[in-house]
């Protein structure tokens, strides 16, 4: 080989030498420069709930230029609630979507919006929602969280295998009643009713051993989690309201670049707002859908309605005096209602 030759094969390992070197100096940069954020949900990997999320990611990929990533774990792949809660202060999740009760000893004041029988429809709801949602989003961020709204899951309605008319026809029942769910446990207890504390991932197999006799679940929760197959009757009461929300670590959320998170509030903010204004139409479909697949609707009269919320009263307030959430927002939340309710009539 020629001194010339050998001097271009040298500069031709030097131009493959360099452009490797590039290439991964590239992808290095794009690794280094990339936020994953793992976030666990009991949401199941077909639902509507999840095309939307899915849908959500993509977007925020393409506009922060691969910057951020979201990376979702469906069906309760990362375990419950308290399980991911863990995971989250570890750094081995970065979020989560959770309901008010997965936060009752760091946050009960969100709980109240949820309390058993304090809502007799949604426009009373709608209502307190527009003077108190701000608030308890700032609650989160003395938590060192992010969200992005609150989702309405609707009002929970009572399934059952018996027949549920009344206020006596519970008694003697075995309630089910979510994992940690302090508040409403104190309020079946007030009530003389029997709750039975489940984890959410069990309960289907307590529908089936008989271990639980009923559940409050909102229609389209129990369509998505399959519950409806294990019960035989629905009482269109509302016991209860129901929301989620998607908490994020704010440890990570520091790590973006503020153009990057505002690209990812913005969207994950409208999904929250879709899926909220789109909660009492899904309610109505689900309960429809319930009613064709063959369960029977049980008529609860109002007068026992009256007699739950007259029941529940002073527990609510024994509990606000004990601090199990604040007693002013109680009673400012409890004061919006009841003016509602008079201006409404």
């Amino acid at each position: 080989m020629t001194i010339f030759n050998k001097n271009i094969w040298h500069f031709g390992r030097l131009i493959k030498d360099i452009c490797a070197f590039f290439l991964f100096f590239s992808l290095f940069s794009f690794v280094q420069s990339q936020t994953q954020i793992k976030i666990a949900t009991l949401a199941p990997q077909n639902s509507d709930w999840a095309n939307r999320f899915n849908e959500g990611s993509k977007e925020i990929l393409e506009r922060t230029d691969s910057r951020v990533k979201l990376k979702f774990y469906w069906g309760g792949a990362q375990g419950g609630a308290r399980k991911n809660k863990q995971k989250i202060k570890i750094g081995q999740l970065q979020g989560g979507t959770f309901s008010p009760n997965d936060f009752q000893t760091s946050y009960p004041d969100l709980n109240i919006v949820g309390l058993p029988f304090l809502f007799k429809n949604v426009d009373e709801v709608n209502h307190i929602r527009s003077f108190v949602d701000m608030e308890l989003e700032a609650g989160f961020k003395r938590l060192g969280f992010e969200v992005y709204g609150f989702a309405s899951g609707g009002f929970a309605y009572i399934m059952s295998n018996e027949p549920i008319k009344g206020y006596e026809d519970l008694k003697d029942k075995k309630i089910w009643l979510p994992q940690g769910d302090l508040i409403s446990y104190e309020a079946m207890k007030a009530l003389d009713l029997l709750p039975i504390s489940l984890p959410v991932t069990d309960v289907l197999t307590g529908l089936q051993t008989g271990l639980i006799d009923i559940v409050a679940i909102p229609p389209v929760v129990a369509l998505a989690l399959q519950w409806h197959t294990k019960v035989k009757y629905v009482t269109k009461i509302p016991v209860l309201y129901v929301m989620g929300f998607l908490a994020i670590d704010t440890r990570v959320i520091k790590r973006l670049r503020p153009d990057d998170h505002a690209v990812m509030s913005e969207v994950l903010t409208r999904i929250y707002n879709d899926v909220d204004q789109g909660s009492e139409k899904d309610t109505q479909n689900a309960m429809q859908a319930l009613l064709n697949i063959g369960l029977i609707e049980v008529p609860f009269d109002d007068n026992e309605y009256d007699k739950l919320t007259d029941l529940l009263v002073k527990p609510n307030q024994n509990m606000a005096n004990r601090g199990m959430f604040s007693k002013d927002l109680y009673d400012e939340i409890s004061s919006y209602i009841q003016d509602y309710r008079k201006k409404d009539h």
